[in-house]
């Protein structure tokens, strides 16, 4: 198996542009894997909270190379196999694992003429509905970003450490999508269970991460009056477990847990302790957007409108329509590659 490792971002002009947010671009890392002239697509999406970088990134992909010549792929046991023969390739790197894992599910996918969801799940894909994320925001920003996603079915909003509602009041006042609130592990001096009691009064359907996951077991003794769903504290199979008991639910990010591998393990597993699942994303492309569509057939709720907030989406994948994603009738992940970012590879 032939791997090329394409970054967009070694050269300065060529980075993601963000219409919608707090940064003005981001730099993430995708592969290529080709085989008997059918190609696979991954994707990275460095994470600097987990000293990852698009430069570390790609050097552990590049010690995946000699391996992926070798590989033998044939089902999706096979793609567990490789997943796990990666790691001591790519340690400590989830990024790059998660890169190569999804080229993996892309390529299988399309060798097979089917989904990747028709791989895991056996059965065709449906459409996925996602929270779309108000950040941090001014007044100003807050009436243009609710206006603009004033129709759509679900609204999730970032809070800061002052614990402030405004801009939940705000926009509950002016939709009637489902409401959920991220903390980001900002509420260390807040009253949880006020600031819960006062939410649930808003008709909010849970709260994310309040705390940093140093705090979690205080959680268990948190009178919350709402459900709590972990991010911070739930990166990686191992803290499904720790996160039960605490938590009513998990947020999976691929990019934190090294691809769909791992993925669809921990949404089994959250169901089989009584754990709602939910599938999120940093800013990506709709490369990471598409493979995250794949785990959340088996999810409670889906957070994936990162390649919603850029202005220039490397690839054409499952289409955002107010909120809603809709599946691709083409193969793997269903991604086509647009020429600008891709020549000659389409």
């Amino acid at each position: 198996m032939k791997l090329a490792c394409i970054s967009l971002e070694m050269h300065p002009r060529r980075p993601f542009r963000i219409s919608r947010g707090w940064r003005a671009e981001v730099r993430n890392v995708f592969v290529r894997i080709e085989r008997d002239g059918i190609p696979g697509y991954g994707e990275a999406a460095p994470i600097n909270y987990y000293q990852e970088t698009w430069q570390s990134v790609m050097a552990k992909i590049e010690n995946a190379r000699e391996f992926l010549s070798t590989l033998n792929l044939q089902s999706v046991t096979d793609i567990e196999g490789a997943w796990m023969e990666l790691w001591p390739l790519v340690a400590p790197s989830r990024a790059a694992q998660c890169a190569l894992d999804l080229a993996l599910w892309d390529w299988l996918g399309r060798r097979r003429g089917v989904s990747a969801s028709q791989l895991a799940w056996n059965a065709a894909a449906r459409p996925v509905t996602t929270f779309c994320t108000i950040g941090l925001s001014d007044q100003e920003e807050l009436i243009a970003k609710v206006a603009e996603a004033r129709d759509f079915p679900q609204i999730k909003i970032k809070a800061s450490s002052d614990a402030s509602l405004d801009a939940v009041r705000y926009t509950r006042a002016h939709t009637d999508a489902l409401i959920a609130v991220d903390a980001n592990c900002a509420w260390e001096s807040a009253d949880l269970h006020s600031l819960s009691r006062e939410l649930a009064g808003l008709g909010v359907a849970f709260i994310e991460q309040p705390f940093p996951p140093v705090r979690d077991a205080e959680l268990s003794k948190a009178s919350a009056l709402l459900p709590l769903m972990a991010d911070e504290s739930c990166v990686t199979e191992e803290d499904v477990e720790r996160a039960a008991g605490r938590y009513s639910g998990c947020n999976i990010k691929l990019v934190k847990c090294g691809g769909i591998t791992p993925a669809l393990r921990m949404a089994r597993r959250c169901r089989a302790l009584g754990l709602r699942p939910m599938v999120g994303c940093m800013l990506e492309s709709s490369a990471l957007i598409s493979a995250g569509a794949v785990v959340a057939q088996g999810a409670d709720f889906a957070d994936l409108d990162g390649a919603w907030l850029l202005s220039d989406d490397p690839f054409d994948g499952w289409a955002f329509d107010r909120g809603i994603l809709r599946p691709p009738a083409s193969p793997g992940l269903g991604l086509t590659p647009r020429e600008k970012w891709f020549p000659e590879q389409g």
